[in-house]
């Protein structure tokens, strides 16, 4: 058994030893390892062997060296596992090997001071360890019974001979001997349960401190870094949950209408007509596609609010809104455009949107601005400068837009007309057409909208995002000019009513508002504009979110007015701000959300009250009514549905469902949230709305008081 053990002990050897550490003690190593070949070669006869009394615990002893020596040897083992490994390696080199101390010393990489410290420290330890077995014994004594633990005897040359031959042998190969095998194996254990055991949990607490330490830093920011990340995390896991809102759309081809043709199109009217449908492409080259993709900066630190609103304007982005906030920058971009059979060369393109180009983050079809100046200054297109296409991501309807600037338009609010666009992308001269599906296209608010709906462009016309419009932020234009955002020219009388009209709302008595309110607000179109908003429910507006609407300063009668803008979220379809029932029964005497001085103080006012009173019962006489409006729901379907279905067989599903009037399987299941949410049905609204109003203004019913959440 002997034999069979060095044997086994000299091939681990030979295998293992080109990759053993230059730090590694060999006379430490060698005892491991014959350990180790022991025990396995014991293997399953330890039990019976441990009943026998060979692992039994050595009794106290007589004074003879014999007994001693026989005594140590049965507890040597053990006593050599309670040292440290310095320790062990001072006593297994100094003692059972006798080595010099400079010789043991160069052997464990330390000086002969430290060597010698390390094996009176093992000595002592041992002597404590050997009294407590009842065997005493001194200094001096236990190292000449250590020293004859060492193997004295010679092997046979016959015996070195297929030693060496063997260990040759293993250099190259694994050692046929079982025993050298099972203890290879024991030692390639041994190494993983120690990497495992440490590894573990090491791994853990480094990733639970750095998970502790970024918490730490992103919570010097409102963790606005986690937020945006987690945005974007569970756009991905809706593209992955449900793969067809990704899938390209399909060329709208044979069963569509011929092209329209813009050729003769001669004024912004003719081609902004709800029933038009264009044919356009953007040609992009492929580094001005690459250059289309958001430019990312840091997210807005303690964007979020304790009252649940939200911060809207992030100052290293280029504009306000949400997705500068969360840090998305979007970047001018250049392509050639073709449109109704005309083409426009070198046109200015980027990303526009907030929530709508967070939902495009899932489906990959995003909303486009289009400078047809932007870099040819003063380019007209039959007096067009700009074009939008919307990607009506959020409205499963696809007429909500069209539908809501025709109902202001109606009712005498200056707002955009619209029409529609098939759109398509092609990458590197337009070999590969890439369809994107149904846009709709909004007329923008711009110089040509001012000259046709005031007959001047001298108009002031702001972009305001703030939740408190007309707050007092201070004495001097620059105060105000971030959040109010100017896209016209103005001068700096017409800049000072904002500032004097902020100190009116944030500070007159009663009295002193009520008199002069009428100085600074056209009383009949602010009526008749928040009229058509509260109407139609529009939450995702002045009413909740502080954004999505123009405001003007008219030049001729020196009155504020407001333009709607952004109505893909109208007819109650905010699903972000209370439930369907809510929207539909939601306050038209309290119709805001959260604070709001400006419309609490302006709805206190008799005259403008009396006034809102009316265009509410005049819209909903002559406009909101269901009917009416059902049957324009109808028409509209008829004509979107060819290219609803070219689009997409998920979005063709909800468009039947969001323009008819029965429940259908995705008008109430669903995740409150994201691209399988519920949808919204108009034709339900209108019923439920137009009832609604009449019972509040016949004081029937009080309505519903939305109110914010911190998850809103």
């Amino acid at each position: 058994m002997a034999e069979e053990i060095t044997r086994a002990v000299f091939l681990t050897f030979a295998r293992r030893a080109r990759k053993l550490s230059s730090r590694t003690v060999l006379a430490d190593w060698l005892h491991h390892v014959t350990k180790l070949a022991c025990l396995k070669q014991l293997g399953r006869h330890r039990t019976r062997l441990r009943k026998s009394g060979l692992f039994a615990r050595a009794q106290a002893p007589s004074l003879d060296s014999a007994a001693l020596s026989t005594a140590i040897t049965h507890e040597l083992d053990r006593a050599l596992t309670r040292l440290s490994t310095k320790q062990r390696q001072s006593v297994l080199l100094g003692s059972l090997l006798r080595q010099q101390p400079e010789v043991a010393a160069l052997s464990m990489r330390c000086s002969p001071a430290r060597w010698l410290s390390a094996h009176q420290k093992g000595s002592a330890k041992l002597q404590r360890y050997f009294r407590s077995r009842g065997i005493s014994i001194d200094s001096a004594d236990l190292d000449s019974l250590l020293g004859m633990q060492e193997c004295a005897g010679e092997g046979s040359e016959s015996f070195e001979s297929s030693l060496l031959e063997g260990m040759t042998e293993c250099v190259h190969c694994k050692p046929r001997l079982a025993l050298a095998r099972r203890t290879l194996a024991s030692l390639a254990w041994q190494r993983w349960r120690r990497r495992v055991t440490w590894g573990i949990p090491l791994g853990l607490l480094s990733i639970i401190g750095t998970l502790a330490t970024l918490w730490h830093f992103d919570a010097r920011t409102g963790h606005s870094h986690s937020v945006a990340a987690f945005i974007i995390w569970a756009s991905q896991q809706e593209a992955k949950k449900y793969p067809e809102v990704r899938r390209q759309a399909r060329p709208w081809g044979d069963m569509s209408p011929p092209p329209m043709d813009a050729t003769g199109i001669a004024h912004s009217r003719d081609f902004y007509r709800t029933t038009n449908i264009w044919r356009a492409e953007l040609r992009f080259t492929p580094d001005a596609w690459e250059a289309l993709e958001p430019k990312r900066i840091h997210p807005l630190p303690h964007f979020f609010q304790p009252d649940g609103s939200i911060l809207l304007r992030n100052p290293e982005a280029q504009r306000s809104g949400l997705a500068g906030v969360l840090g998305f920058d979007f970047n001018w971009s250049s392509a050639d455009l073709a449109i109704g059979g005309r083409a426009i060369t070198n046109v200015g393109v980027r990303i526009k949107g907030n929530g709508t180009y967070l939902s495009s983050l899932a489906s990959g079809k995003r909303s486009l601005k289009v400078g047809i100046d932007k870099y040819n200054q003063g380019r007209r297109w039959d007096g067009i400068q700009e074009l939008n296409f919307h990607s009506l991501l959020d409205d499963r309807s696809y007429m909500s837009d069209a539908l809501a600037y025709e109902f202001f338009r109606d009712a005498g609010v200056p707002a955009p007309r619209t029409a529609y666009a098939w759109l398509q992308v092609s990458v590197d001269g337009g070999s590969q057409k890439k369809p994107l599906g149904l846009f709709a296209m909004i007329e923008p608010v711009d110089g040509s909208f001012l000259l046709d709906r005031f007959g001047t462009k001298n108009v002031p016309l702001f972009k305001p995002v703030t939740y408190q419009l007309f707050e007092d932020l201070g004495l001097s234009w620059t105060d105000y000019a971030a959040p109010y955002d100017l896209k016209t020219k103005a001068t700096s009388n017409q800049l000072q009513r904002v500032v004097d009209f902020s100190q009116l709302v944030s500070h007159a008595s009663p009295e002193t508002f009520d008199s002069r309110l009428p100085e600074f607000l056209d009383l009949e179109g602010t009526a008749r504009f928040f009229a058509g908003i509260v109407m139609l429910s529009c939450y995702d507006s002045i009413l909740a979110n502080g954004q999505n609407y123009y405001l003007y300063l008219d030049p001729r009668s020196n009155r504020f007015g407001f333009i709607p803008w952004d109505m893909d979220m109208a007819w109650g379809g905010f699903f972000l701000m209370g439930t369907p029932r809510d929207r539909e029964r939601a306050s038209i005497w309290h119709p805001w959300v959260g604070k709001n001085r400006f419309l609490e103080r302006v709805l206190q006012n008799r005259a403008f009250r009396e006034t809102y009173r009316a265009e509410l019962e005049s819209l909903l006489t002559r406009l909101f009514v269901p009917e009416r409006l059902r049957q324009r729901v109808d028409e509209l379907a008829e004509i979107l549905r060819s290219p609803v279905a070219a689009e997409s067989d998920f979005r063709s599903k909800r468009f039947e469902v969001a323009v008819g009037t029965g429940p259908g399987p995705s008008s109430t299941q669903g995740e409150p949230q994201g691209v399988n949410r519920p949808v919204h049905q108009l034709k339900r609204f209108f019923e439920a709305r137009a009832r609604s109003v009449r019972q509040q203004l016949d004081g029937e019913s009080e309505g519903i008081v939305l109110q914010r959440t911190r998850g809103e």
